[in-house]
């Protein structure tokens, strides 16, 4: 089970497929095909294996523009 967070609060539910030094590829639940996550990206990111709903919304808190 792993978790795509977006900047917007967005949380999709989905596995890992592949992962590699560079990208993330996730299959969300309810799509038909996989995303293609880079690391380095901002605006998402996968969470995957060990890490608690604390780590998301943290994560979400910290990349959200406070105006």
């Amino acid at each position: 089970m792993a978790i795509l967070a977006k900047k917007s609060g967005l949380m999709v539910s989905g596995r890992v497929i592949e992962e590699t030094d560079n990208f993330v590829c996730f299959h969300a639940i309810d799509n038909k095909r996989p995303t293609y996550v880079q690391k380095s990206d901002k605006t998402q990111k996968v969470f995957d294996g060990d890490f608690s709903m604390d780590d998301v919304f943290s994560w979400i808190n910290s990349v959200r523009v406070k105006k």
